[in-house]
């Protein structure tokens, strides 16, 4: 909810005040939004392929989007193409950049940007706006929303807090026993940020020390979805290489992702490491070397999860 309002606040309203919200971002708004996050972080990875593998380091900046004048509205309108309105700049900076308290201490991890934002179907739509149904129901109208009264909800709720894995850090048992465990999160899933799961795991090596860090593989998949799809290599085996981690003590180096079709492959890096681009044929995960990205890379602070965001 909290990334509806941001968007709506940048919305045109009807006659009742209430924002029109199929037309927060048009067709040429959308991909101006995906070129502009193309052009800034595309070729981190070694290579311009439309794909944002080197996800750590991508920051994007909307405001090179913004128009240096007034934009037309509904920003479908004639001349309006290429740029955005101040309105929108100001609602992807904040609700991709996720909610804070009055303290100014974020209670959700920020949403990284990547090409899958802007889906619009089939299947789930991607993180923007577009009017229809998306993952949490029928398109929100609300223009403001109650982050303490939310928060002390959640805070007060004691079943959530018995059941929400979230806050569940301690994996002693689990690694004593010589437990192993892989993680992968699509970064363009639009249901909860690949950040949560980052800061999760982040969380997790904390506590548990080098025996968690050890033990453990968190992969990103740049352009995937909610666990598939998307202009994305989704298809990728990580039980093989856990049940060979557990069962004769080989970790996993670099498991293999490739296209649906099967046109190319890339390998799985650990993140924040990537798959860079070295050279050689693109279509071959051979082409590829898992590599850290400099500086090292942003670490997503603690933070209390909050349904509905």
């Amino acid at each position: 909810e909290w990334a509806a309002v941001q968007f709506n606040q940048a919305a045109p309203r009807d006659a009742e005040g209430l924002p029109i919200v199929q037309q927060i971002f048009s067709p040429a708004d959308r991909q101006t939004i995906v070129d502009g996050v193309l052009k800034q972080c595309d070729t981190l990875d070694g290579r311009a392929d439309g794909m944002i593998m080197n996800v750590a380091q991508c920051y994007f900046r909307p405001v090179e989007l913004q128009c240096s004048g007034d934009k037309p509205v509904p920003s479908d309108a004639e001349g309006a193409d290429g740029c955005l309105s101040g309105a929108q700049v100001g609602a992807l900076e904040r609700a991709f950049a996720g909610p804070k308290d009055a303290a100014g201490y974020p209670i959700y991890v920020p949403v990284p940007f990547d090409t899958g934002i802007a889906f619009t179907g089939p299947g789930l739509p991607g993180y923007l706006p577009t009017g229809a149904p998306g993952v949490f129901g029928p398109a929100s109208r609300a223009l403001a929303m109650d982050i303490a009264a939310r928060l002390r909800a959640v805070e007060a709720d004691a079943a959530q807090r018995l059941t929400d894995t979230n806050v569940w850090t301690d994996l002693d048992t689990f690694l004593g026993r010589g437990g192993k465990v892989l993680f992968y999160h699509g970064v363009s899933d639009p249901w909860f940020s690949a950040n949560d799961s980052w800061d999760w795991w982040q969380r997790a090596a904390a506590t548990n020390g080098a025996a968690f860090a050890d033990a453990s593989r968190y992969y990103m998949v740049p352009g995937m979805m909610h666990c598939g799809g998307g202009n994305a290599y989704d298809r990728f085996d990580l039980l093989g290489p856990l049940v060979d981690w557990v069962e004769n003590g080989k970790a996993p180096e670099r498991p293999l992702a490739s296209r649906a079709n099967g046109s190319a492959a890339v390998p799985l890096c650990p993140h924040p490491a990537y798959p860079h681009y070295t050279g050689g044929d693109a279509a071959k995960a051979e082409s590829y070397e898992c590599r850290a990205p400099e500086p090292e890379v942003i670490t997503i602070g603690p933070h209390v999860r909050m349904p509905g965001r």
